[in-house]
């Protein structure tokens, strides 16, 4: 059965260039073992920065799956007139997570690899819609289907130079007090399958992240710092693969 509410994905950008630049499988000098390590350091980055994102909106909107380099989420309509400002309240939240935990992992560039170097790089962008959608069951799962859905995945691909940024349909701008819709600027996309779509564009600018406590710290201590983080990681993911498998 059909319902109405709202669709959200947040996505890290950069992401497919990340891993697809440092795949290190495609240089034959490097080993598998070597290119083992970088790609985990890549998505235990990437797993980090989600997972800050994931909490700040997860408690208003249901998380439906992880892809990849990106959460999904949504929710259903409800009576409240301000739902959708509230879920702005939710975006903004999560874009300080995410600056925050990119502040937090600066430490991580001591290590010297590839993705470690070019953390540093990654932006969070976040599309929104108010749509129609339906949500069916197969075991334990939950799978969102229905045109609305394609539309919030296909908004990211899209012709904006930008790695940073907010982009709402016309269903979800139009729940937005007046505030919020004073500080979105309006664009035309051409979406695939879709045509022209008339959308709301909000433009962000972060910084490189920055943490002064680890600036003050010896390159050697940084290191230190971060091989522990990678190998509490590395102990925290097997432990959870084998759970999963039992």
């Amino acid at each position: 059965m059909s319902q109405s509410g709202f669709l959200l994905i947040a996505d890290i950008s950069g992401y497919t260039e990340f891993l697809q630049l440092h795949n290190m499988r495609k240089r034959p000098v490097v080993g598998n073992k070597m290119a083992d390590m970088f790609e985990s350091h890549a998505e235990m980055i990437i797993s980090d920065l989600l997972e800050a994102v994931i909490d700040k909106i997860e408690p208003e909107m249901q998380l439906n799956k992880l892809e990849g380099d990106a959460a999904f989420f949504f929710c259903e309509s409800t009576s409240d007139a301000a739902q959708a400002d509230a879920i702005i309240a939710l975006m903004e939240a999560a874009n300080e997570a995410f600056k925050a935990k990119a502040d937090e992992l600066v430490f991580v560039q001591a290590c010297g690899c590839d993705p470690c170097l070019q953390s540093k790089n990654l932006r969070l962008k976040i599309v929104a819609h108010k749509g129609e959608f339906t949500v069916q069951k197969i075991r334990r799962f939950e799978e969102l289907a229905g045109e609305d859905v394609i539309l919030v995945h296909r908004l990211l691909k899209n012709d904006l130079n930008s790695d940073e940024y907010w982009l709402v349909t016309a269903d979800f701008f139009a729940d937005l007090s007046k505030p919020n819709k004073d500080r979105f600027s309006k664009v035309t996309q051409e979406i695939d399958s879709f045509g022209s779509v008339k959308l709301n564009y909000l433009e962000f600018s972060t910084p490189e992240p920055r943490n002064e406590k680890v600036e003050r710290r010896s390159r050697f201590v940084n290191w230190l710092v971060q091989a522990g983080y990678f190998s509490r990681r590395s102990l925290k993911r097997g432990r959870s693969g084998k759970s999963a498998q039992q």
